[in-house]
Order: C-alpha cells, then structure tokens, then sequence
C-alpha cells in the first residue's frame, strides 16, 4: 500500500508541476487570452498533456480502489483515494466517472451528503448532459426520501441514454418514487415502459395487477 500510494504521490507531483508550467507559459510567452487565436498550439499541447495525466492518474487511483476492497478496507477508511480522484476533476472536469466514484464514495462510504452533492452539483454545471451524473443524483434525491425530485431526475436522465440497462434502471427509480408520492399516473406510464423493455418479467407483471386494482 505504501508503495501505491509513493507512485501516486509522485504523479501528483508530475500533475501539478505540468499545471505551473502551463500557467507560467501562458503568464510569460502569449498575449492577453483576447488576443489569441483558438488554435494556439502550444495552449492545445499543455491541455493535451493534462488530460492524458488526469486519465493516467484516475486509471491507477481505480485500480487502487479495487486492492483496497479485495483486501477488505472499508469504504470509509479509504481516505487516500478521494484527494487524488479530486485532482484527476480539476486538471479534467470532463471525467465524470471520477466526479461519480468521489460522490458516491462521499455519500455512501463517510455519510458527508453536503459534501458529496456540492461536489454533484460541480460536475453537473461542467457536464450538463451526463447521464451518470444525473442518474447519481435521481438515486441520492430517492435515498433521501425526495421522490419528486428523484422522479424529475431520473425523467431526465431517461433522455440522456440510449442504454436498454441504463434506461431500465430510470424507469425502475421513476417508478418507485412515483409509488412514494402516489402519482398513479406517473406508476402506470413507467411500469408500461418496463414491461415493454423487460417483458415477461415477474416482479413487474406483479406490479402491473396490483395496479390494475387501484382507482386511477
């Protein structure tokens, strides 16, 4: 574990380095942002670079996550991790796996929901259309007893996939929190949603004579 995290902290080290460079030839060598042409080479090779450092930094953080389980480290004792997988959202706000794993580990793993939605709420203003992270915060909105809001959410992130899996999963939290606030309506079109996605399927056969019982 030790070594691990040297290698990390090294990579840190080379990240940030790479970011005072970038800034210092900005400050030194090119005009006024205003000024300067969008296809700045030097400017695209320097964002280049963090990106592949962030991508790089993110693919070693992971596979340290997943020793950490296999060696039964409890979530909330994995403290090493999200510092790092914090740096990998600053130098790319575009990798929104990482902004997930942060939250998710926030939320569930150390209990901070303040922390973890803020953070959310972050990578949502950066990537507006992601559908992991719309979908992250339907789920959180559903644990914390927010069913209007969870419903809104996975209503939302409904239109951002494609994903049979994916769009199943929508439709399940769609369903379960229209159940919570007794919109029967809202019930019946996600049910027969499901049902056409997951025919034949027992638990929303299920659901779908419970319904057929209820007065509209």
């Amino acid at each position: 574990m030790k070594t691990g995290l040297m290698v990390a902290a090294l990579w840190v080290t080379v990240i940030l380095s790479g970011s005072l460079m970038d800034r210092w030839h900005e400050d030194q060598f090119l005009p006024p942002p205003e000024q300067r042409e969008s296809g700045d080479v030097l400017i695209d090779v320097f964002g280049e670079i963090k990106t592949v450092l962030a991508r790089y930094l993110w693919f070693r953080m992971d596979l340290f996550h997943e020793v950490l389980d296999d060696q039964g480290v409890a979530a909330e004792k994995q403290t090493e991790v999200l510092p790092l997988l914090r740096i990998v959202t600053l130098l790319d706000p575009s990798m929104t796996d990482s902004y997930d794993q942060i939250v998710w580990d926030l939320y569930k793993g150390h209990g901070k929901t303040e922390s973890a939605l803020k953070l959310l709420e972050e990578g949502l203003r950066r990537n507006p259309k992601s559908y992991e992270l719309t979908f992250r915060k339907a789920l959180i909105m559903h644990m914390e007893d927010k069913f209007k809001e969870s419903a809104a959410l996975a209503s939302q992130a409904l239109r951002l996939t494609q994903d049979e899996v994916r769009l199943a999963d929508c439709l399940r939290l769609i369903y379960w929190s229209a159940r919570e606030t007794g919109n029967l309506p809202l019930q019946k079109r996600a049910l027969q949603d499901l049902m056409t996605l997951r025919p034949g399927d027992a638990l929303w056969e299920r659901e779908s004579a419970k319904l057929e019982k209820m007065k509209p």
